[in-house]
């Protein structure tokens, strides 16, 4: 395909819809990739054809509407495709997108480009993390609404966040017996009262929240702050976790160890950026712990450091659908006007009222962001012999090994171990190694940085770039 499209949105998930959608309705010619069957993301995930299900809840209903607005905006949808790469273009001011997949061409050049990649659960490595049965939050979710599977009878869980409030909630309906969730975070309700204005307007989030509360309130399941699952026990799967209450570091406190028997231990501590695109492009970032990691610096429209490229959703940053479609809003009509289309006027005071909007989402992304970013002593759990790099199955004392070479940079340590060149490309152990790194070298999260990225992205056959080398 040699012709250049205006407009390539990357992600089909809640940012990434608005964003296509708002500059298609603006006259853009706009193609949204996804590698997904169908659009939604993870947030709107949409169940196989071939399932039938009788769903009328708020979630469900807000889903259709977008994906109605959607089929009748004019966008072309490219589902089962893979970006793998993104390059500077043959001609200025065109970027060129390598993609993979059945009915999608080999490039597709476009004038401008909105990441909106998502994030993925984010997981803190312990003895015993790696033993089947141990799974994300965000994997558990997808097992019990999609696959209509339990990730095991007798579950715990732990992490940070209301992410476990919604797995344990669901799991608890689904039939599991839910023997506790572990909040790693102490003192919320004294630590939430800053924040008590942010809470203004999120009556949908707290009626959901509420309804996961009375959920676990009515199965009689523990919920305990300022605990944490720290070992796994078992042989061909988990058969005990360990838990302790922790200290003002994060740090396990010992003497409060309990052990209880389960076959799935459920693991969330938020969600990390999808930015492989971003860092590929080498955008200009920055650390935030309360939106998930490094993140791309972005101008008011949301463009990046790059002109033409503009980063939306949890993927420049966690904030939650309600702030990923806001932003694919102004980035859509931003784009629209670089590209000129739309009355300009009109345009700008749509984008102003959307600000005002994001505003107010951002407040409540802070409260969230800073109530449960994981405690820094919980990346003190693993041991030596602890895997932390599973593609590669790189252990903590072979990345201390490394440390004490002098490396200064979690890419020094990735060409030493090869931790981080599996099949996951270090979206897995990316942040944990850095988090490490800091800890291990005294030095920050900034100061380690992150893998470095190279093209493919994602794992495709060798063919794929052998027959279709990018123009340069």
């Amino acid at each position: 395909m040699n012709d250049i499209v205006e407009l390539a949105v990357i992600g089909a998930g809640p940012a990434g819809i608005e964003a296509a959608v708002t500059a298609a309705q603006a006259g853009v010619e706009v193609i949204l990739i996804d590698s997904s069957a169908r659009p939604g993301g993870q947030y709107f995930k949409q169940l196989p054809e071939a399932f039938q299900c009788e769903d009328r809840t708020e979630h469900h209903l807000k889903a259709q509407k977008l994906f109605q607005k959607l089929a009748s905006s004019g966008v072309k949808v490219w589902p089962n495709t893979l970006v793998w790469g993104i390059f500077e273009g043959a001609q200025p001011g065109v970027w060129c997108l390598t993609l993979h997949g059945k009915d999608a061409p080999a490039r597709l050049n476009a004038r401008m480009v909105i990441l909106a990649t998502g994030a993925y659960d984010r997981s803190i490595p312990f003895p015993g993390w790696d033993l089947p049965g141990v799974v994300t939050a965000g994997a558990a979710l997808t097992m019990v609404k999609h696959q209509r599977l339990l990730p095991g009878r007798r579950v715990l869980l732990s992490g940070s966040g209301p992410l476990q409030l919604a797995a344990a909630a669901q799991l608890a309906q689904a039939g599991a017996e839910v023997v506790g969730v572990l909040e790693s975070s102490a003192n919320l309700l004294w630590r939430g009262i800053p924040y008590l204005p942010a809470l203004w307007g999120q009556w949908s989030r707290m009626r959901e929240g509420l309804g996961y509360i009375k959920t676990l309130v009515s199965a009689g399941i523990p919920y305990r702050t300022g605990w944490a699952v720290t070992a796994a026990h078992g042989e061909e799967r988990v058969r005990e976790a360990v838990m302790a209450r922790l200290g003002r570091d994060g740090k396990p406190i010992s003497d409060s160890e309990k052990t209880v028997a389960v076959d799935a231990i459920v693991v969330g501590y938020g969600l990390t950026p999808s930015s492989e695109l971003i860092r590929l492009l080498e955008c200009e970032m920055e650390f935030s712990a309360g939106r998930g990691g490094f993140i791309p610096r972005r101008n008011e429209n949301l463009e990046t450091s790059r002109p033409g490229i503009f980063a939306v959703g949890d993927g420049a940053g966690i904030g939650g659908a309600e702030m990923a479609m806001i932003e694919g809003r102004i980035a859509g009509y931003a784009a629209a006007l670089k590209l000129g289309h739309g009355a300009e006027i009109q345009t700008r005071r749509a984008i102003i009222q959307e600000r005002a909007a994001l505003r107010r989402e951002g407040r409540f992304a802070d409260l969230l962001g800073d109530l449960f970013s994981p405690p820094a002593g919980l990346y003190t759990l693993a041991k030596d012999d602890t895997i932390l790099c599973r593609c590669e199955q790189v252990t903590l004392g072979q990345i201390r090994e490394a440390i004490s070479y002098g490396t200064q940079t979690v890419t020094d340590l990735k060409n030493l171990t090869r931790s981080g060149m599996g099949n996951c490309q270090g979206r897995t152990c990316g942040s944990i190694i850095a988090q490490i790194m800091a800890a291990e070298t005294g030095r920050t999260v900034q100061e380690v940085r992150y893998y470095n990225i190279r093209p493919p992205v994602h794992p495709i056959p060798l063919w794929a770039i052998e027959e279709h080398e990018p123009e340069q």
